[in-house]
């Protein structure tokens, strides 16, 4: 573990977190889009008939977006540490928003209209609370993390003490966090956050189309 404790592998580790968890949220998305717009429900495998058959990409994206999402968590945790956009206290309200405006475009394009709309609005709130909760003490730990990626806490103060999604920050005398340290965090969580949704989208339409 303390090899992972270097500025290269807390940059690396929050760039890779981010990737991995929007690679693998993106193709959750997908999936729950096709599943509505297949009725809500569809299968795969199995000794019986299939009513309606599950696409190979929804096959393979599900399972692998619950999975790669907690994993893109871990290594947040684990090797990104305090450093960066910090994934986890995000992970949440991503999904669950995120889940829940796919319900709502699903009761728009008229599949299930009064179940689409009370699942969306139930999702979105789940995401939500949660989240204003997390930020009411102050944004600034949620978007740039704790700490420079040398690990030099960042000097804080909270409005309304600390949430329990919040993380202490490092040892060390507290300094003002510098331009150069936002755009670097910032830069880092955007750049894998676009990456992550382009590659996604290639790989399910790629599988989409038995490529």
């Amino acid at each position: 573990m303390t090899a992972l404790r270097t500025p290269a592998w807390r940059i690396a580790g929050s760039f890779v977190s981010w990737l991995l968890f929007v690679f693998s949220f993106a193709g959750l998305f997908q999936t729950s889009g096709v599943v509505i717009g297949l009725g809500g429900y569809c299968a795969s495998g199995g000794p019986y008939v299939i009513e309606t058959q599950c696409p190979e990409a929804v096959v393979l994206f599900a399972p692998l977006g619950i999975f790669g999402m907690l994993v893109a968590v871990g290594i947040g945790l684990f090797v990104a540490q305090h450093f960066g956009t910090p994934l986890f206290p995000w992970a949440w309200p991503i999904l669950f928003v995120g889940l829940g405006i796919q319900f709502l475009l699903g009761a728009l394009g008229g599949a299930s209209i009064v179940t689409n709309v009370l699942l969306g609005v139930m999702f979105v709130a789940m995401g939500l609370v949660p989240w204003w909760f997390t930020i009411r003490g102050g944004a600034q730990p949620f978007l740039i993390g704790t700490a420079t990626a040398s690990e030099q806490p960042f000097a804080f103060e909270e409005r309304r003490g600390r949430d329990f999604f919040a993380r202490a920050r490092p040892d060390g005398e507290p300094i003002t966090p510098r331009p150069g340290d936002w755009v670097l965090a910032l830069g880092i969580s955007i750049v894998g956050t676009a990456l992550g949704a382009w590659l996604s989208v290639l790989a399910f339409r790629a599988v989409g189309s038995g490529a």
